[in-house]
Order: C-alpha cells, then structure tokens, then sequence
C-alpha cells in the first residue's frame, strides 16, 4: 500500500471515527422522559386550587412549566384509563374497557404501547410501581398487565403496606369488597422508605444514576407508577399530621339530590360507597389528602434527584393522575361515576426549553393528548394513528387554543361528552331503557345539582351534542 493509500485509509477511519462519536453525542442529547403517575388521584392539589391539600412540591413543578387545568381520564378505571394513555387510543377503539387481561398487547393487541415506542427509537427505558395496570393492595410486587416488551428495566417494588396483616390493621366500613375499592385507611407510624413507594422511589432515584446518559451513551425513558392514594388509603402518620383536620367538612347532600339522577351511574352500590357515617367520612378524606402529601413528598424527592445529578436541564417531566375519587359529592365515596369529580386529572408538564413557565392552559385536554406530546418533544415518529392531539403549542403558548371537546367512558357503557361549558353523558348498556342521560351547565352550575336532559330550553343543546357523540363514535371506530 502506497503513502497516499494509507492516508487515505486513516482519514476514512478517521471520519467514521468521528461520525459514531456524534451519532452517540446526538443520542445522549435527546430529551430524558420522567413520567410520573399517582393511582386515583384527581386534580385535588394545591396548584389547582384545593383548600385542603398540601402539596408544595407539586406546586412547585407547576411553576416551572404549564399546569392542564380541565384535564380529563378517558376512563374512570384505572387499567383502561392507563391503556388508553399508554396506547394513544380511546378505549372505545381498542375494546379496552376492563380491568382483566394478562399484558397490555391482550387488551389493545397491534397497537405499540408509549414507552415501547420510545425502547425502540434508542431510548433505555425503566418502570417502577404501577404503570400499566395492576391490582392494588393484592397486585403490588407483581407485573400486572404490564407490556413486557416496553422496558429495558421493570421493577415490581413492595413494602409494608402490601403485607395483608398489616393492612388488616386498618380501619375499614362498608361492604364485604376488597380493600381495593371498600372504605379503608391507617396512619401506622412507619416510615417512607418502608412503605411500596417508598421502596420505589429508592429504585426510581437509582435507575436515574444508572440509566444517565453519561453512562449509558443514551438517554432515558423513566416512569415512576405511585400506588397512593389508591384504597386501602394506608399513609405513614407523618402525613396524616400533615393535613389540618379542622378545615375538613363533609358536603352537605339535599335528600332530592339524586332525584335527577340515572341510578346506573351509581355503579358501585352497596354500603361504604354511598352516604356513609360521618366518622368515616372525615376519617376517609383526612386519609385521601393524607395519602396526596405522601405523593408530593415522593415526587418532589425524585424531582429534586433529577436536579441534583444535573438531569434536569435536559428532562421533560410530565405528572398525571389516572383518574380522580370522589369524596362525597352527591353522596359518593369511590370513583367510577360519569361526575366531574371522577373524571378530571391533574396534568402538569415541563419541558426544559418550553416557553412557558408557571401558566395554567384553560383549555381543555385528556391523558390521551399525552402520547403525542411526547411523541413531538422528542423528535419521535409514532408507528400507530394517535387519536389525542400534542400539548407541545400550550408548552410554548399557554394561551394557545386546545380542542372543542374531551371524550370519557365509563362502567357501565356511559359516554360523556366534555365541551368548555357543557358536560352531557348518556348510557348504551344493553338492557338498559334508552335515554338515560345528564346534562349539566358547568357555567352555571359547576357542582353539576341540575341534570338540564329533561328540560326543553337545552333540548336544542342536547341533540346538537348528542349527535356530536356519535359523529365522534362512529368516526372513530
């Protein structure tokens, strides 16, 4: 080989030396994804206006990026409202609306779940605690119906609120139900770290060093899946003596309430979730703000720990709930109802180079809307059509215009459609008498006591939305 051949050789390797080094630099400088999710937790937080939360740490986040403040489930369950997020697709699409099945891909089969997605676009990507659906307390260290395909790390985290000796040291009322969905709660003078999320947070702060991109050359997807405020509602006590009992006060319910009321939409029915002693009521909500301190505590930690190893300057942090609980309202002490209470979420999101800092977007928008935001924060093509819109423009914006409507589904065969000012649900169960439905007036009566179905002055409202319904059914399908 002559002098000029090897240099030539030398300068080839040289170039695709230096092309891989750049691939890799490229590679590490893609957005880190945190992804954070609390179990039943509706938008009772701080920064969104409740009395009686104490959530500083929340409140903190939201202040560094945009607050969703009519964000929506699409489901008032937890697997299916999971599914849907994770999936991109409303379940009436994919049939996901149970909590059965063994793996996400049983329940929406050929769809690529959101973290999956992100595995194969070069991403190390990691679970903790409840991300796809599990049942809780009995579910907690296991898999569920996890997408096993998704992760480069799964972590099933468990601790002494899973042990049934200890959660039978609780206080419960009601029916003879699981502790998963009963009125249930216990303030054990434990500490955090021994506690499921505690144990969770301490493997999520460790993936955080093990997966960072200084190491690993790639940047990383991580979701951290808290199990609180999920029934049974058993909180270390540092928490319980976190909330002033004396701002708690039981709504009042007027004997005609439920008059206008569906009883399909009671769900639930039996004892311990409707109308139930006021001991246990101010016992059930001290626990419920109890167990959303706990959640602050826990993702304010991990957040900080992102800080701390200079993370976070290059991480979308998204926080959600999946679904919200009702303490009360109408009578009611579970989720699973078609009321607001039920069905709104808190949605906040950071994205390090977004514009906005502090804004609350007012518009409205759905744990579905989160798959394409994500989607378009990283530069990522989805391998399925998404049926939510990308939040990336309230990011930049927060006055940017979102979308007309939100769609949520709920047990059984009730559909709501959401609009900015009016909330219209009906039932198609078969066997059930057709025109069942609500219609509220959110402008004028946002605690939803008047179902408006009935009244001829909104009869116009109702077909219009009515048929908005099906065009969005039947589109859809």
């Amino acid at each position: 080989m002559t002098f000029l051949e090897r240099i030539s050789v030398f300068c080839a390797f040289a170039v695709l030396l230096l092309a891989g080094q750049n691939a890799s630099a490229g590679t590490a400088t893609k957005p880190n994804v945190l992804l954070i999710i609390a179990d039943d937790l509706g938008d009772r937080l701080g920064c969104y206006g409740d009395p009686l939360a104490v959530t500083p740490h929340l409140d903190a986040l939201a202040e560094q990026g945009v607050l969703f403040g009519n964000a929506y489930c699409q489901y008032h369950t937890c697997g299916p409202s999971r599914g849907s997020m994770l999936s991109g697709r409303y379940p009436f699409e994919t049939g996901y609306t149970g909590n059965k099945g063994h793996t996400f891909g049983d329940m929406v089969g050929g769809l690529t779940s959101l973290p999956r997605l992100f595995r194969e676009n070069g991403y190390k990507t990691a679970r903790v605690g409840k991300v796809f659906h599990m049942n809780i307390p009995s579910g907690i260290g296991k898999p569920g119906t996890d997408d096993p395909d998704a992760w480069d790390v799964a972590i099933n985290n468990t601790g002494w609120d899973a042990v049934p000796e200890n959660i039978n040291k609780g206080t419960n009322w009601g029916t003879r139900d699981s502790a998963a969905v009963r009125v249930w709660y216990h303030d054990p003078e434990i500490d955090d770290v021994e506690f499921a999320d505690g144990q969770g947070l301490v493997a999520a702060i460790d993936l955080l060093d093990r997966h960072h991109p200084e190491k690993t050359g790639m940047p990383f997807f991580l979701t951290y899946g808290i199990y609180r405020p999920h029934p049974p509602m058993i909180v270390p006590k540092k928490h319980w003596d976190a909330i002033d009992a004396s701002k708690i006060k039981i709504l009042e319910v007027s004997a005609d309430d439920r008059d206008d009321i569906p009883a399909i939409n009671w769900h639930r029915t039996g004892p311990g979730y409707n109308f139930i002693p006021e001991e246990h009521a101010l016992n059930y909500t001290h626990a419920y703000y109890a167990a959303i301190h706990f959640v602050d505590a826990l993702a304010g930690r991990l957040i900080q720990a992102l800080e701390e190893k200079g993370l976070a300057d290059n991480t979308i942090i998204v926080f959600a709930g999946d679904q919200g609980f009702m303490l009360g309202e109408h009578g009611h002490w579970h989720k699973s109802s078609m009321f607001e209470e039920a069905q709104r979420v808190p949605l906040i999101m950071v994205d390090p180079r977004g514009k906005e800092k502090g804004k609350q977007v007012s518009g409205l928008a759905g744990l579905i809307d989160v798959y394409p935001t994500l989607c378009e924060l990283a530069g990522m093509t989805p391998q399925h059509e998404l049926s939510g819109i990308s939040l990336k423009p309230q990011l930049t914006d927060a006055s940017a215009e979102t979308k007309s409507c939100e769609f949520i589904m709920g047990s059984p065969g009730g559909y709501t459609l959401r609009t900015e000012r009016y909330a219209y649900t009906e039932w198609r169960k078969k066997g059930q008498p057709t025109g069942l439905g609500m219609l509220y007036d959110l402008r004028s009566d946002p605690q939803q006591f008047t179902n408006l179905i009935h009244d001829p002055a909104y009869q116009t409202i109702r077909e219009k939305l009515a048929q908005q319904l099906d065009d969005k059914i039947r589109d859809r399908k």
